[in-house]
């Protein structure tokens, strides 16, 4: 097979816009050349230090040459640096200073036989790795047939009857049907989860709403494109209207949408189990009404009637949580039979499940920049020593409370000053981690969903680094991205199409080949039985039946997306 990439354009919407289509095959490699050279196979900033790394290094491994990928010239020459014992698998590395590389083109490493991924030298490579990621978002979604021209992929129409009502309660009968199609797949199953739709339309709201570069329209080549708003809103807005449709009259949201078998395997069109809507959580209900304030905020410049809706819905979920003093679940034996938990559980077991005030803290802040009312403030002020800034994620919401709080015009000295602590403590914690080992990484703990976690690790670097203007921030979240998107020990890109050398079987009921999703990267509980247990960094396996390593999920690719827009706003300011 041919190495490479292949750049196909398009026109569309009155030949107004030229779409980039990433087409990227496998670099073959015999066992002799064994990738051992890890390089950020997204590509590199021109004018920024860049660096790769050589595993398993041998003693006398010293000189690589960067060749032109265009020509097969040798353009530069790379003295390795010393010998270095990776901690994390106990092997020996090399690093190699690519810094003096500015000349934008494609290129790659060698030395002898063994060479590089292929990676990019320019002003902006992000871009197309935000694009790739942003369309998986088409690829995932529920209730309508899914024709997609730039990959050939598509299904026929799935779940158009979602959905019957698992249990009674004061509004609905069990068995009744309501009407909740719509939204993305949250994973490689079919179900749809609150917990990680509003972690995900969040994250994509917040991406455009502090990057402009991501504001255009037809870049993603979706069906709504060319209508006038900035496609990222679009997509947005198919989670979102999914959610109002699990709203209930009282207020509170059902919690998830799923059969009760996981669904076999191939197109989404042929699950054609009933499906069942399981019944609210509190945790939800708070996390709900923090997206839509949020998107009332966003969205209401294009689409002023849905902003409406979703103030309104924003502040009847606030309200319903009002007699509810601690977290409320209304679960049920038998509920998790075929879809995922997304509460408090053996796998999942932080405190913060066992609480909804991050939650409820989150949706104040949204709900006080939406409406500036004092009632949402005084929550965040009687409540902030009660939140834990960890990392943006359906267990614990806060961080991005925090976030937006220290960004809103609206502030209280005492409140910011308390914040902006909690968010620099954080920051400074995962920076003295990066020193601890070779990939820099942020965290050295490997569980469930490892990739995201080091994703918005990346994000909390970059917020420190807008508050502070330390350049240490800035290159400690950048070797986040360096990690994901190649310089790891399998010297693999994990987003799937990402590179010549990136993941090639991801866990999913459809197919192993969708280009643009994040996998969740080493688990060292490896609770599949594929992946290697216990081996920390070194458990996991591009392996289509290592769910526990391999699968992607919508938060996953919505966390990278967000620490790639703050890359790329960084280079541009």
């Amino acid at each position: 097979m041919m190495e490479g990439v292949v750049y196909k354009r398009c026109m569309k919407c009155c030949r107004a816009c030229h779409v980039l289509l990433w087409l990227l095959v496998m670099l073959p490699l015999t066992d002799a050349q064994a990738m051992r050279i890890a390089v950020n196979q997204a590509g590199y900033a021109a004018d920024v230090s860049k660096y790769a790394l050589v595993l398993d290094a041998g003693k006398g491994e010293r000189v690589y040459e960067v060749v032109d990928r265009r020509n097969g010239r040798v353009v530069l020459t790379v003295q390795a640096g010393a010998v270095e014992e990776d901690p994390l698998t106990r092997l020996p590395v090399r690093r190699l200073d690519l810094s003096r590389l500015h000349q934008p083109g494609q290129y790659y490493l060698r030395r002898g036989t063994m060479r590089s991924a292929s990676f990019s030298v320019a002003e902006d490579p992000y871009r197309p790795a935000l694009r790739l990621l942003l369309r998986a978002y088409y690829l995932q979604r529920c209730g309508h047939a899914v024709v997609d021209e730039e990959t050939g992929l598509g299904h026929a129409a799935c779940h158009e009857q979602d959905g019957l009502l698992a249990h009674k309660d004061r509004w609905h009968r069990q068995g009744e049907h309501l009407s909740a199609t719509g939204g993305w797949h949250d994973a490689g199953d079919y179900g749809k989860y609150l917990a990680s739709a509003t972690i995900t339309a969040a994250r994509l709201l917040t991406a455009y709403e502090q990057h402009e570069a991501l504001g255009a329209d037809g870049w993603l080549n979706i069906p709504e494109s060319g209508n006038g708003v900035p496609d990222i809103l679009d997509e947005a807005k198919v989670g979102l209207d999914w959610m109002l449709a699990m709203q209930r009259e009282d207020g509170a949201v059902y919690r998830k949408l799923s059969g009760r078998q996981w669904p076999p395997h191939g197109s989404p069109a042929n699950d054609r189990q009933a499906r069942l809507i399981y019944g609210p959580a509190s945790s939800d209900t708070a996390r709900f009404a923090a997206v839509m304030a949020l998107a009332a905020r966003v969205i209401e410049p294009w689409y002023a009637v849905d902003a409406r809706r979703y103030r309104q819905a924003a502040l009847a979920a606030w309200h319903s949580l009002a007699d509810i003093r601690q977290q409320q679940v209304d679960w049920h034996e038998g509920d998790d039979s075929g879809s995922g938990k997304y509460l408090y559980s053996a796998i999942d077991n932080e405190d913060s499940l066992l609480t909804d005030v991050d939650d409820r803290f989150w949706a104040a802040v949204e709900l006080y920049h939406l409406t500036g009312d004092r009632v949402y403030h005084d929550y965040v002020r009687l409540h902030m020593q009660q939140v834990r800034y960890t990392l943006f994620g359906w267990k614990n919401p806060a961080a991005l409370g925090v976030v937006h709080y220290l960004q809103g015009a609206k502030q209280d000295p005492r409140v910011r000053a308390v914040l902006h602590k909690m968010l620099m403590a954080r920051a400074d914690h995962l920076l003295a981690t990066t020193g601890t080992n070779v990939y820099r990484l942020a965290e050295t703990r490997f569980i469930w969903g490892s990739n995201k976690r080091c994703a918005e690790h990346g994000i909390t670097l970059m917020q420190a680094y807008r508050f502070s203007g330390r350049p240490a921030y800035l290159l400690a979240a950048r070797a986040q991205a360096d990690y994901l998107l190649g310089i790891n020990p399998f010297a693999q890109s994990f987003v799937s199409g990402l590179g010549s050398h990136a993941v090639q079987h991801v866990h999913h009921s459809w197919r192993e080949d969708i280009p643009g999703l994040l996998v969740g990267g080493p688990n060292a509980g490896a609770q599949d039985g594929i992946a290697p247990k216990d081996k920390g960094i070194l458990s996991y396996v591009d392996d289509a039946r290592s769910y526990a390593t391999n699968e992607f999920a919508i938060d996953y690719d919505a966390a990278l997306i967000g620490l790639l827009a703050e890359l790329q706003h960084a280079q541009r300011h």
